[in-house]
Order: C-alpha cells, then sequence, then structure tokens
C-alpha cells in the first residue's frame, strides 16, 4: 500500500467506508489505515466461502467485532468464536482462518483487523503443514 493511503480521516465502519475495498470469494476488505507502523482494515464476510488455506502472520492480529459473530480455527489451539464486542489477539505464528458464524445463517459478520505495518504473511492448504 503506498503512502497515499496514510491520510487521516474518519470512517463509518457500520456502512464499510474505507480507503479503498477489496473483494474476494472469502469476503471484502476495506483499508481503514495503511501507515509505516500500522494498517487496519475491516473485514465484512456475508454467504463468503471458508478459505482452504492456513493464513499465519510474523506479528500479533487484534481482532474486534463490530456486528455478528467470526469463528476462528486454529490450527495448534482450540476453535473460538467471536461475537459483536469480543476482542481477540491471534498470536504472531499462529496458522488460523476464520469465516461467519453460524454458516447456515444469514447474518454477516463485521471485524475490525489491526496489524504492524511490516508483518509477513504466510499461506499453507489446510491439511498440510510447512517443514
Amino acid at each position: 500500500m503506498g503512502s497515499e493511503l496514510t491520510r487521516s480521516e474518519v470512517f463509518d465502519v457500520l456502512e464499510r467506508e474505507a480507503q479503498e475495498v477489496h473483494e474476494s470469494p472469502f469476503g471484502s476488505v476495506g483499508v481503514l489505515h495503511a501507515g509505516s507502523e500500522l494498517n487496519a482494515w475491516w473485514i465484512w464476510k456475508e454467504r463468503e466461502e471458508i478459505d482452504p488455506e492456513w493464513t499465519t502472520f510474523s506479528c500479533d492480529d487484534f481482532l474486534y467485532v463490530v456486528r455478528g459473530a467470526l469463528k476462528l480455527e486454529l490450527r495448534d489451539a482450540a476453535e473460538v468464536v467471536l461475537e459483536a464486542g469480543d476482542a481477540f489477539v491471534i498470536p504472531a505464528g499462529t496458522a488460523f482462518r476464520g469465516y461467519r458464524w453460524p454458516r447456515d445463517s444469514d447474518a454477516p459478520c463485521l471485524f475490525v483487523a489491526v496489524s504492524a505495518a511490516d508483518r509477513e504473511t504466510t499461506k499453507e492448504p489446510v491439511g498440510q503443514r510447512s517443514r
């Protein structure tokens, strides 16, 4: 993300306002801040597919659920279900994937994620482990 995204602005997260929005089969991501030290996004999950890969970050990732519920599968720990108002930190080096919960509900999930700007991301298929 370039320096053009470091300006200070007020965004209505409930209305999914952002500097820019990226769409994927796994949900929408709105960039709230892309700075030299810190990045922040909202993530919207509604009828999204479940990512077939584990994601691992090189630093902690802070999550705050604004609306709905989010299920986190953690490869080496118990699953966590977060509801509106819940906050959670995914520790650095923890493989995870997240999706709206329950899956048979039409209720979407909206959460905010905050992480260091210099984080590294790795992905690997669920069911496989890096060596």
